[in-house]
C-alpha cells in the first residue's frame, strides 16, 4: 500500500528539483527550444494587442478605459489557442457577457472578437 506524501515531503522534492544548479542546467539545455516557442506564443498575443489598440483608437476609447478591453482581447486569444468553431464562439459569447457587465461596449467587444474568429 502506498504512503500519502505530506506537504513537507512534496516541498522537499520540489526544492530538490529547483535548485539553481539543476534548473540552470535544465534551462541551458532547453533554451534553443524554449526561445522560439516563446516567440511563437507571445507574437500571436502581441498582434492581437496591437490590433485591439487600433480598434480602441478608432472608437475613441479613452486610455483610462482601455485596459479592460485589452484584458478581453488577451483572454479571448488565450481561449482560441485551445478551441475553435462553435465552442470558441460560445466561449466568446460568455466572455463578452462578462465584460459587458464590467461596463464595456458590446459593439467594440464584437470588433475585438472578430479579430480572433476572423
Amino acid at each position: 500500500m502506498g504512503i500519502t506524501k505530506t506537504l513537507q515531503d512534496r516541498f522537499e522534492k520540489f526544492t530538490a528539483k529547483t535548485s539553481p544548479d539543476v534548473t540552470g542546467t535544465r534551462y541551458a539545455n532547453s533554451k534553443t527550444i524554449a526561445l522560439p516557442r516563446f516567440l511563437e506564443g507571445s507574437s500571436a498575443m502581441a498582434v492581437i494587442v496591437e490590433l485591439t489598440r487600433n480598434i480602441l483608437a478608432n472608437e475613441g476609447v479613452p486610455p483610462g478605459q482601455q485596459g479592460v478591453y485589452f484584458a478581453f482581447a488577451q483572454r479571448a486569444r488565450k481561449i482560441a489557442f485551445s478551441h475553435s468553431g462553435t465552442p470558441l464562439e460560445k466561449f466568446l459569447e460568455g466572455l463578452k457577457a462578462e465584460f459587458v457587465s464590467k461596463g464595456c461596449d458590446p459593439a467594440i467587444l464584437d470588433k475585438i472578437a472578430s479579430l480572433i474568429t476572423g
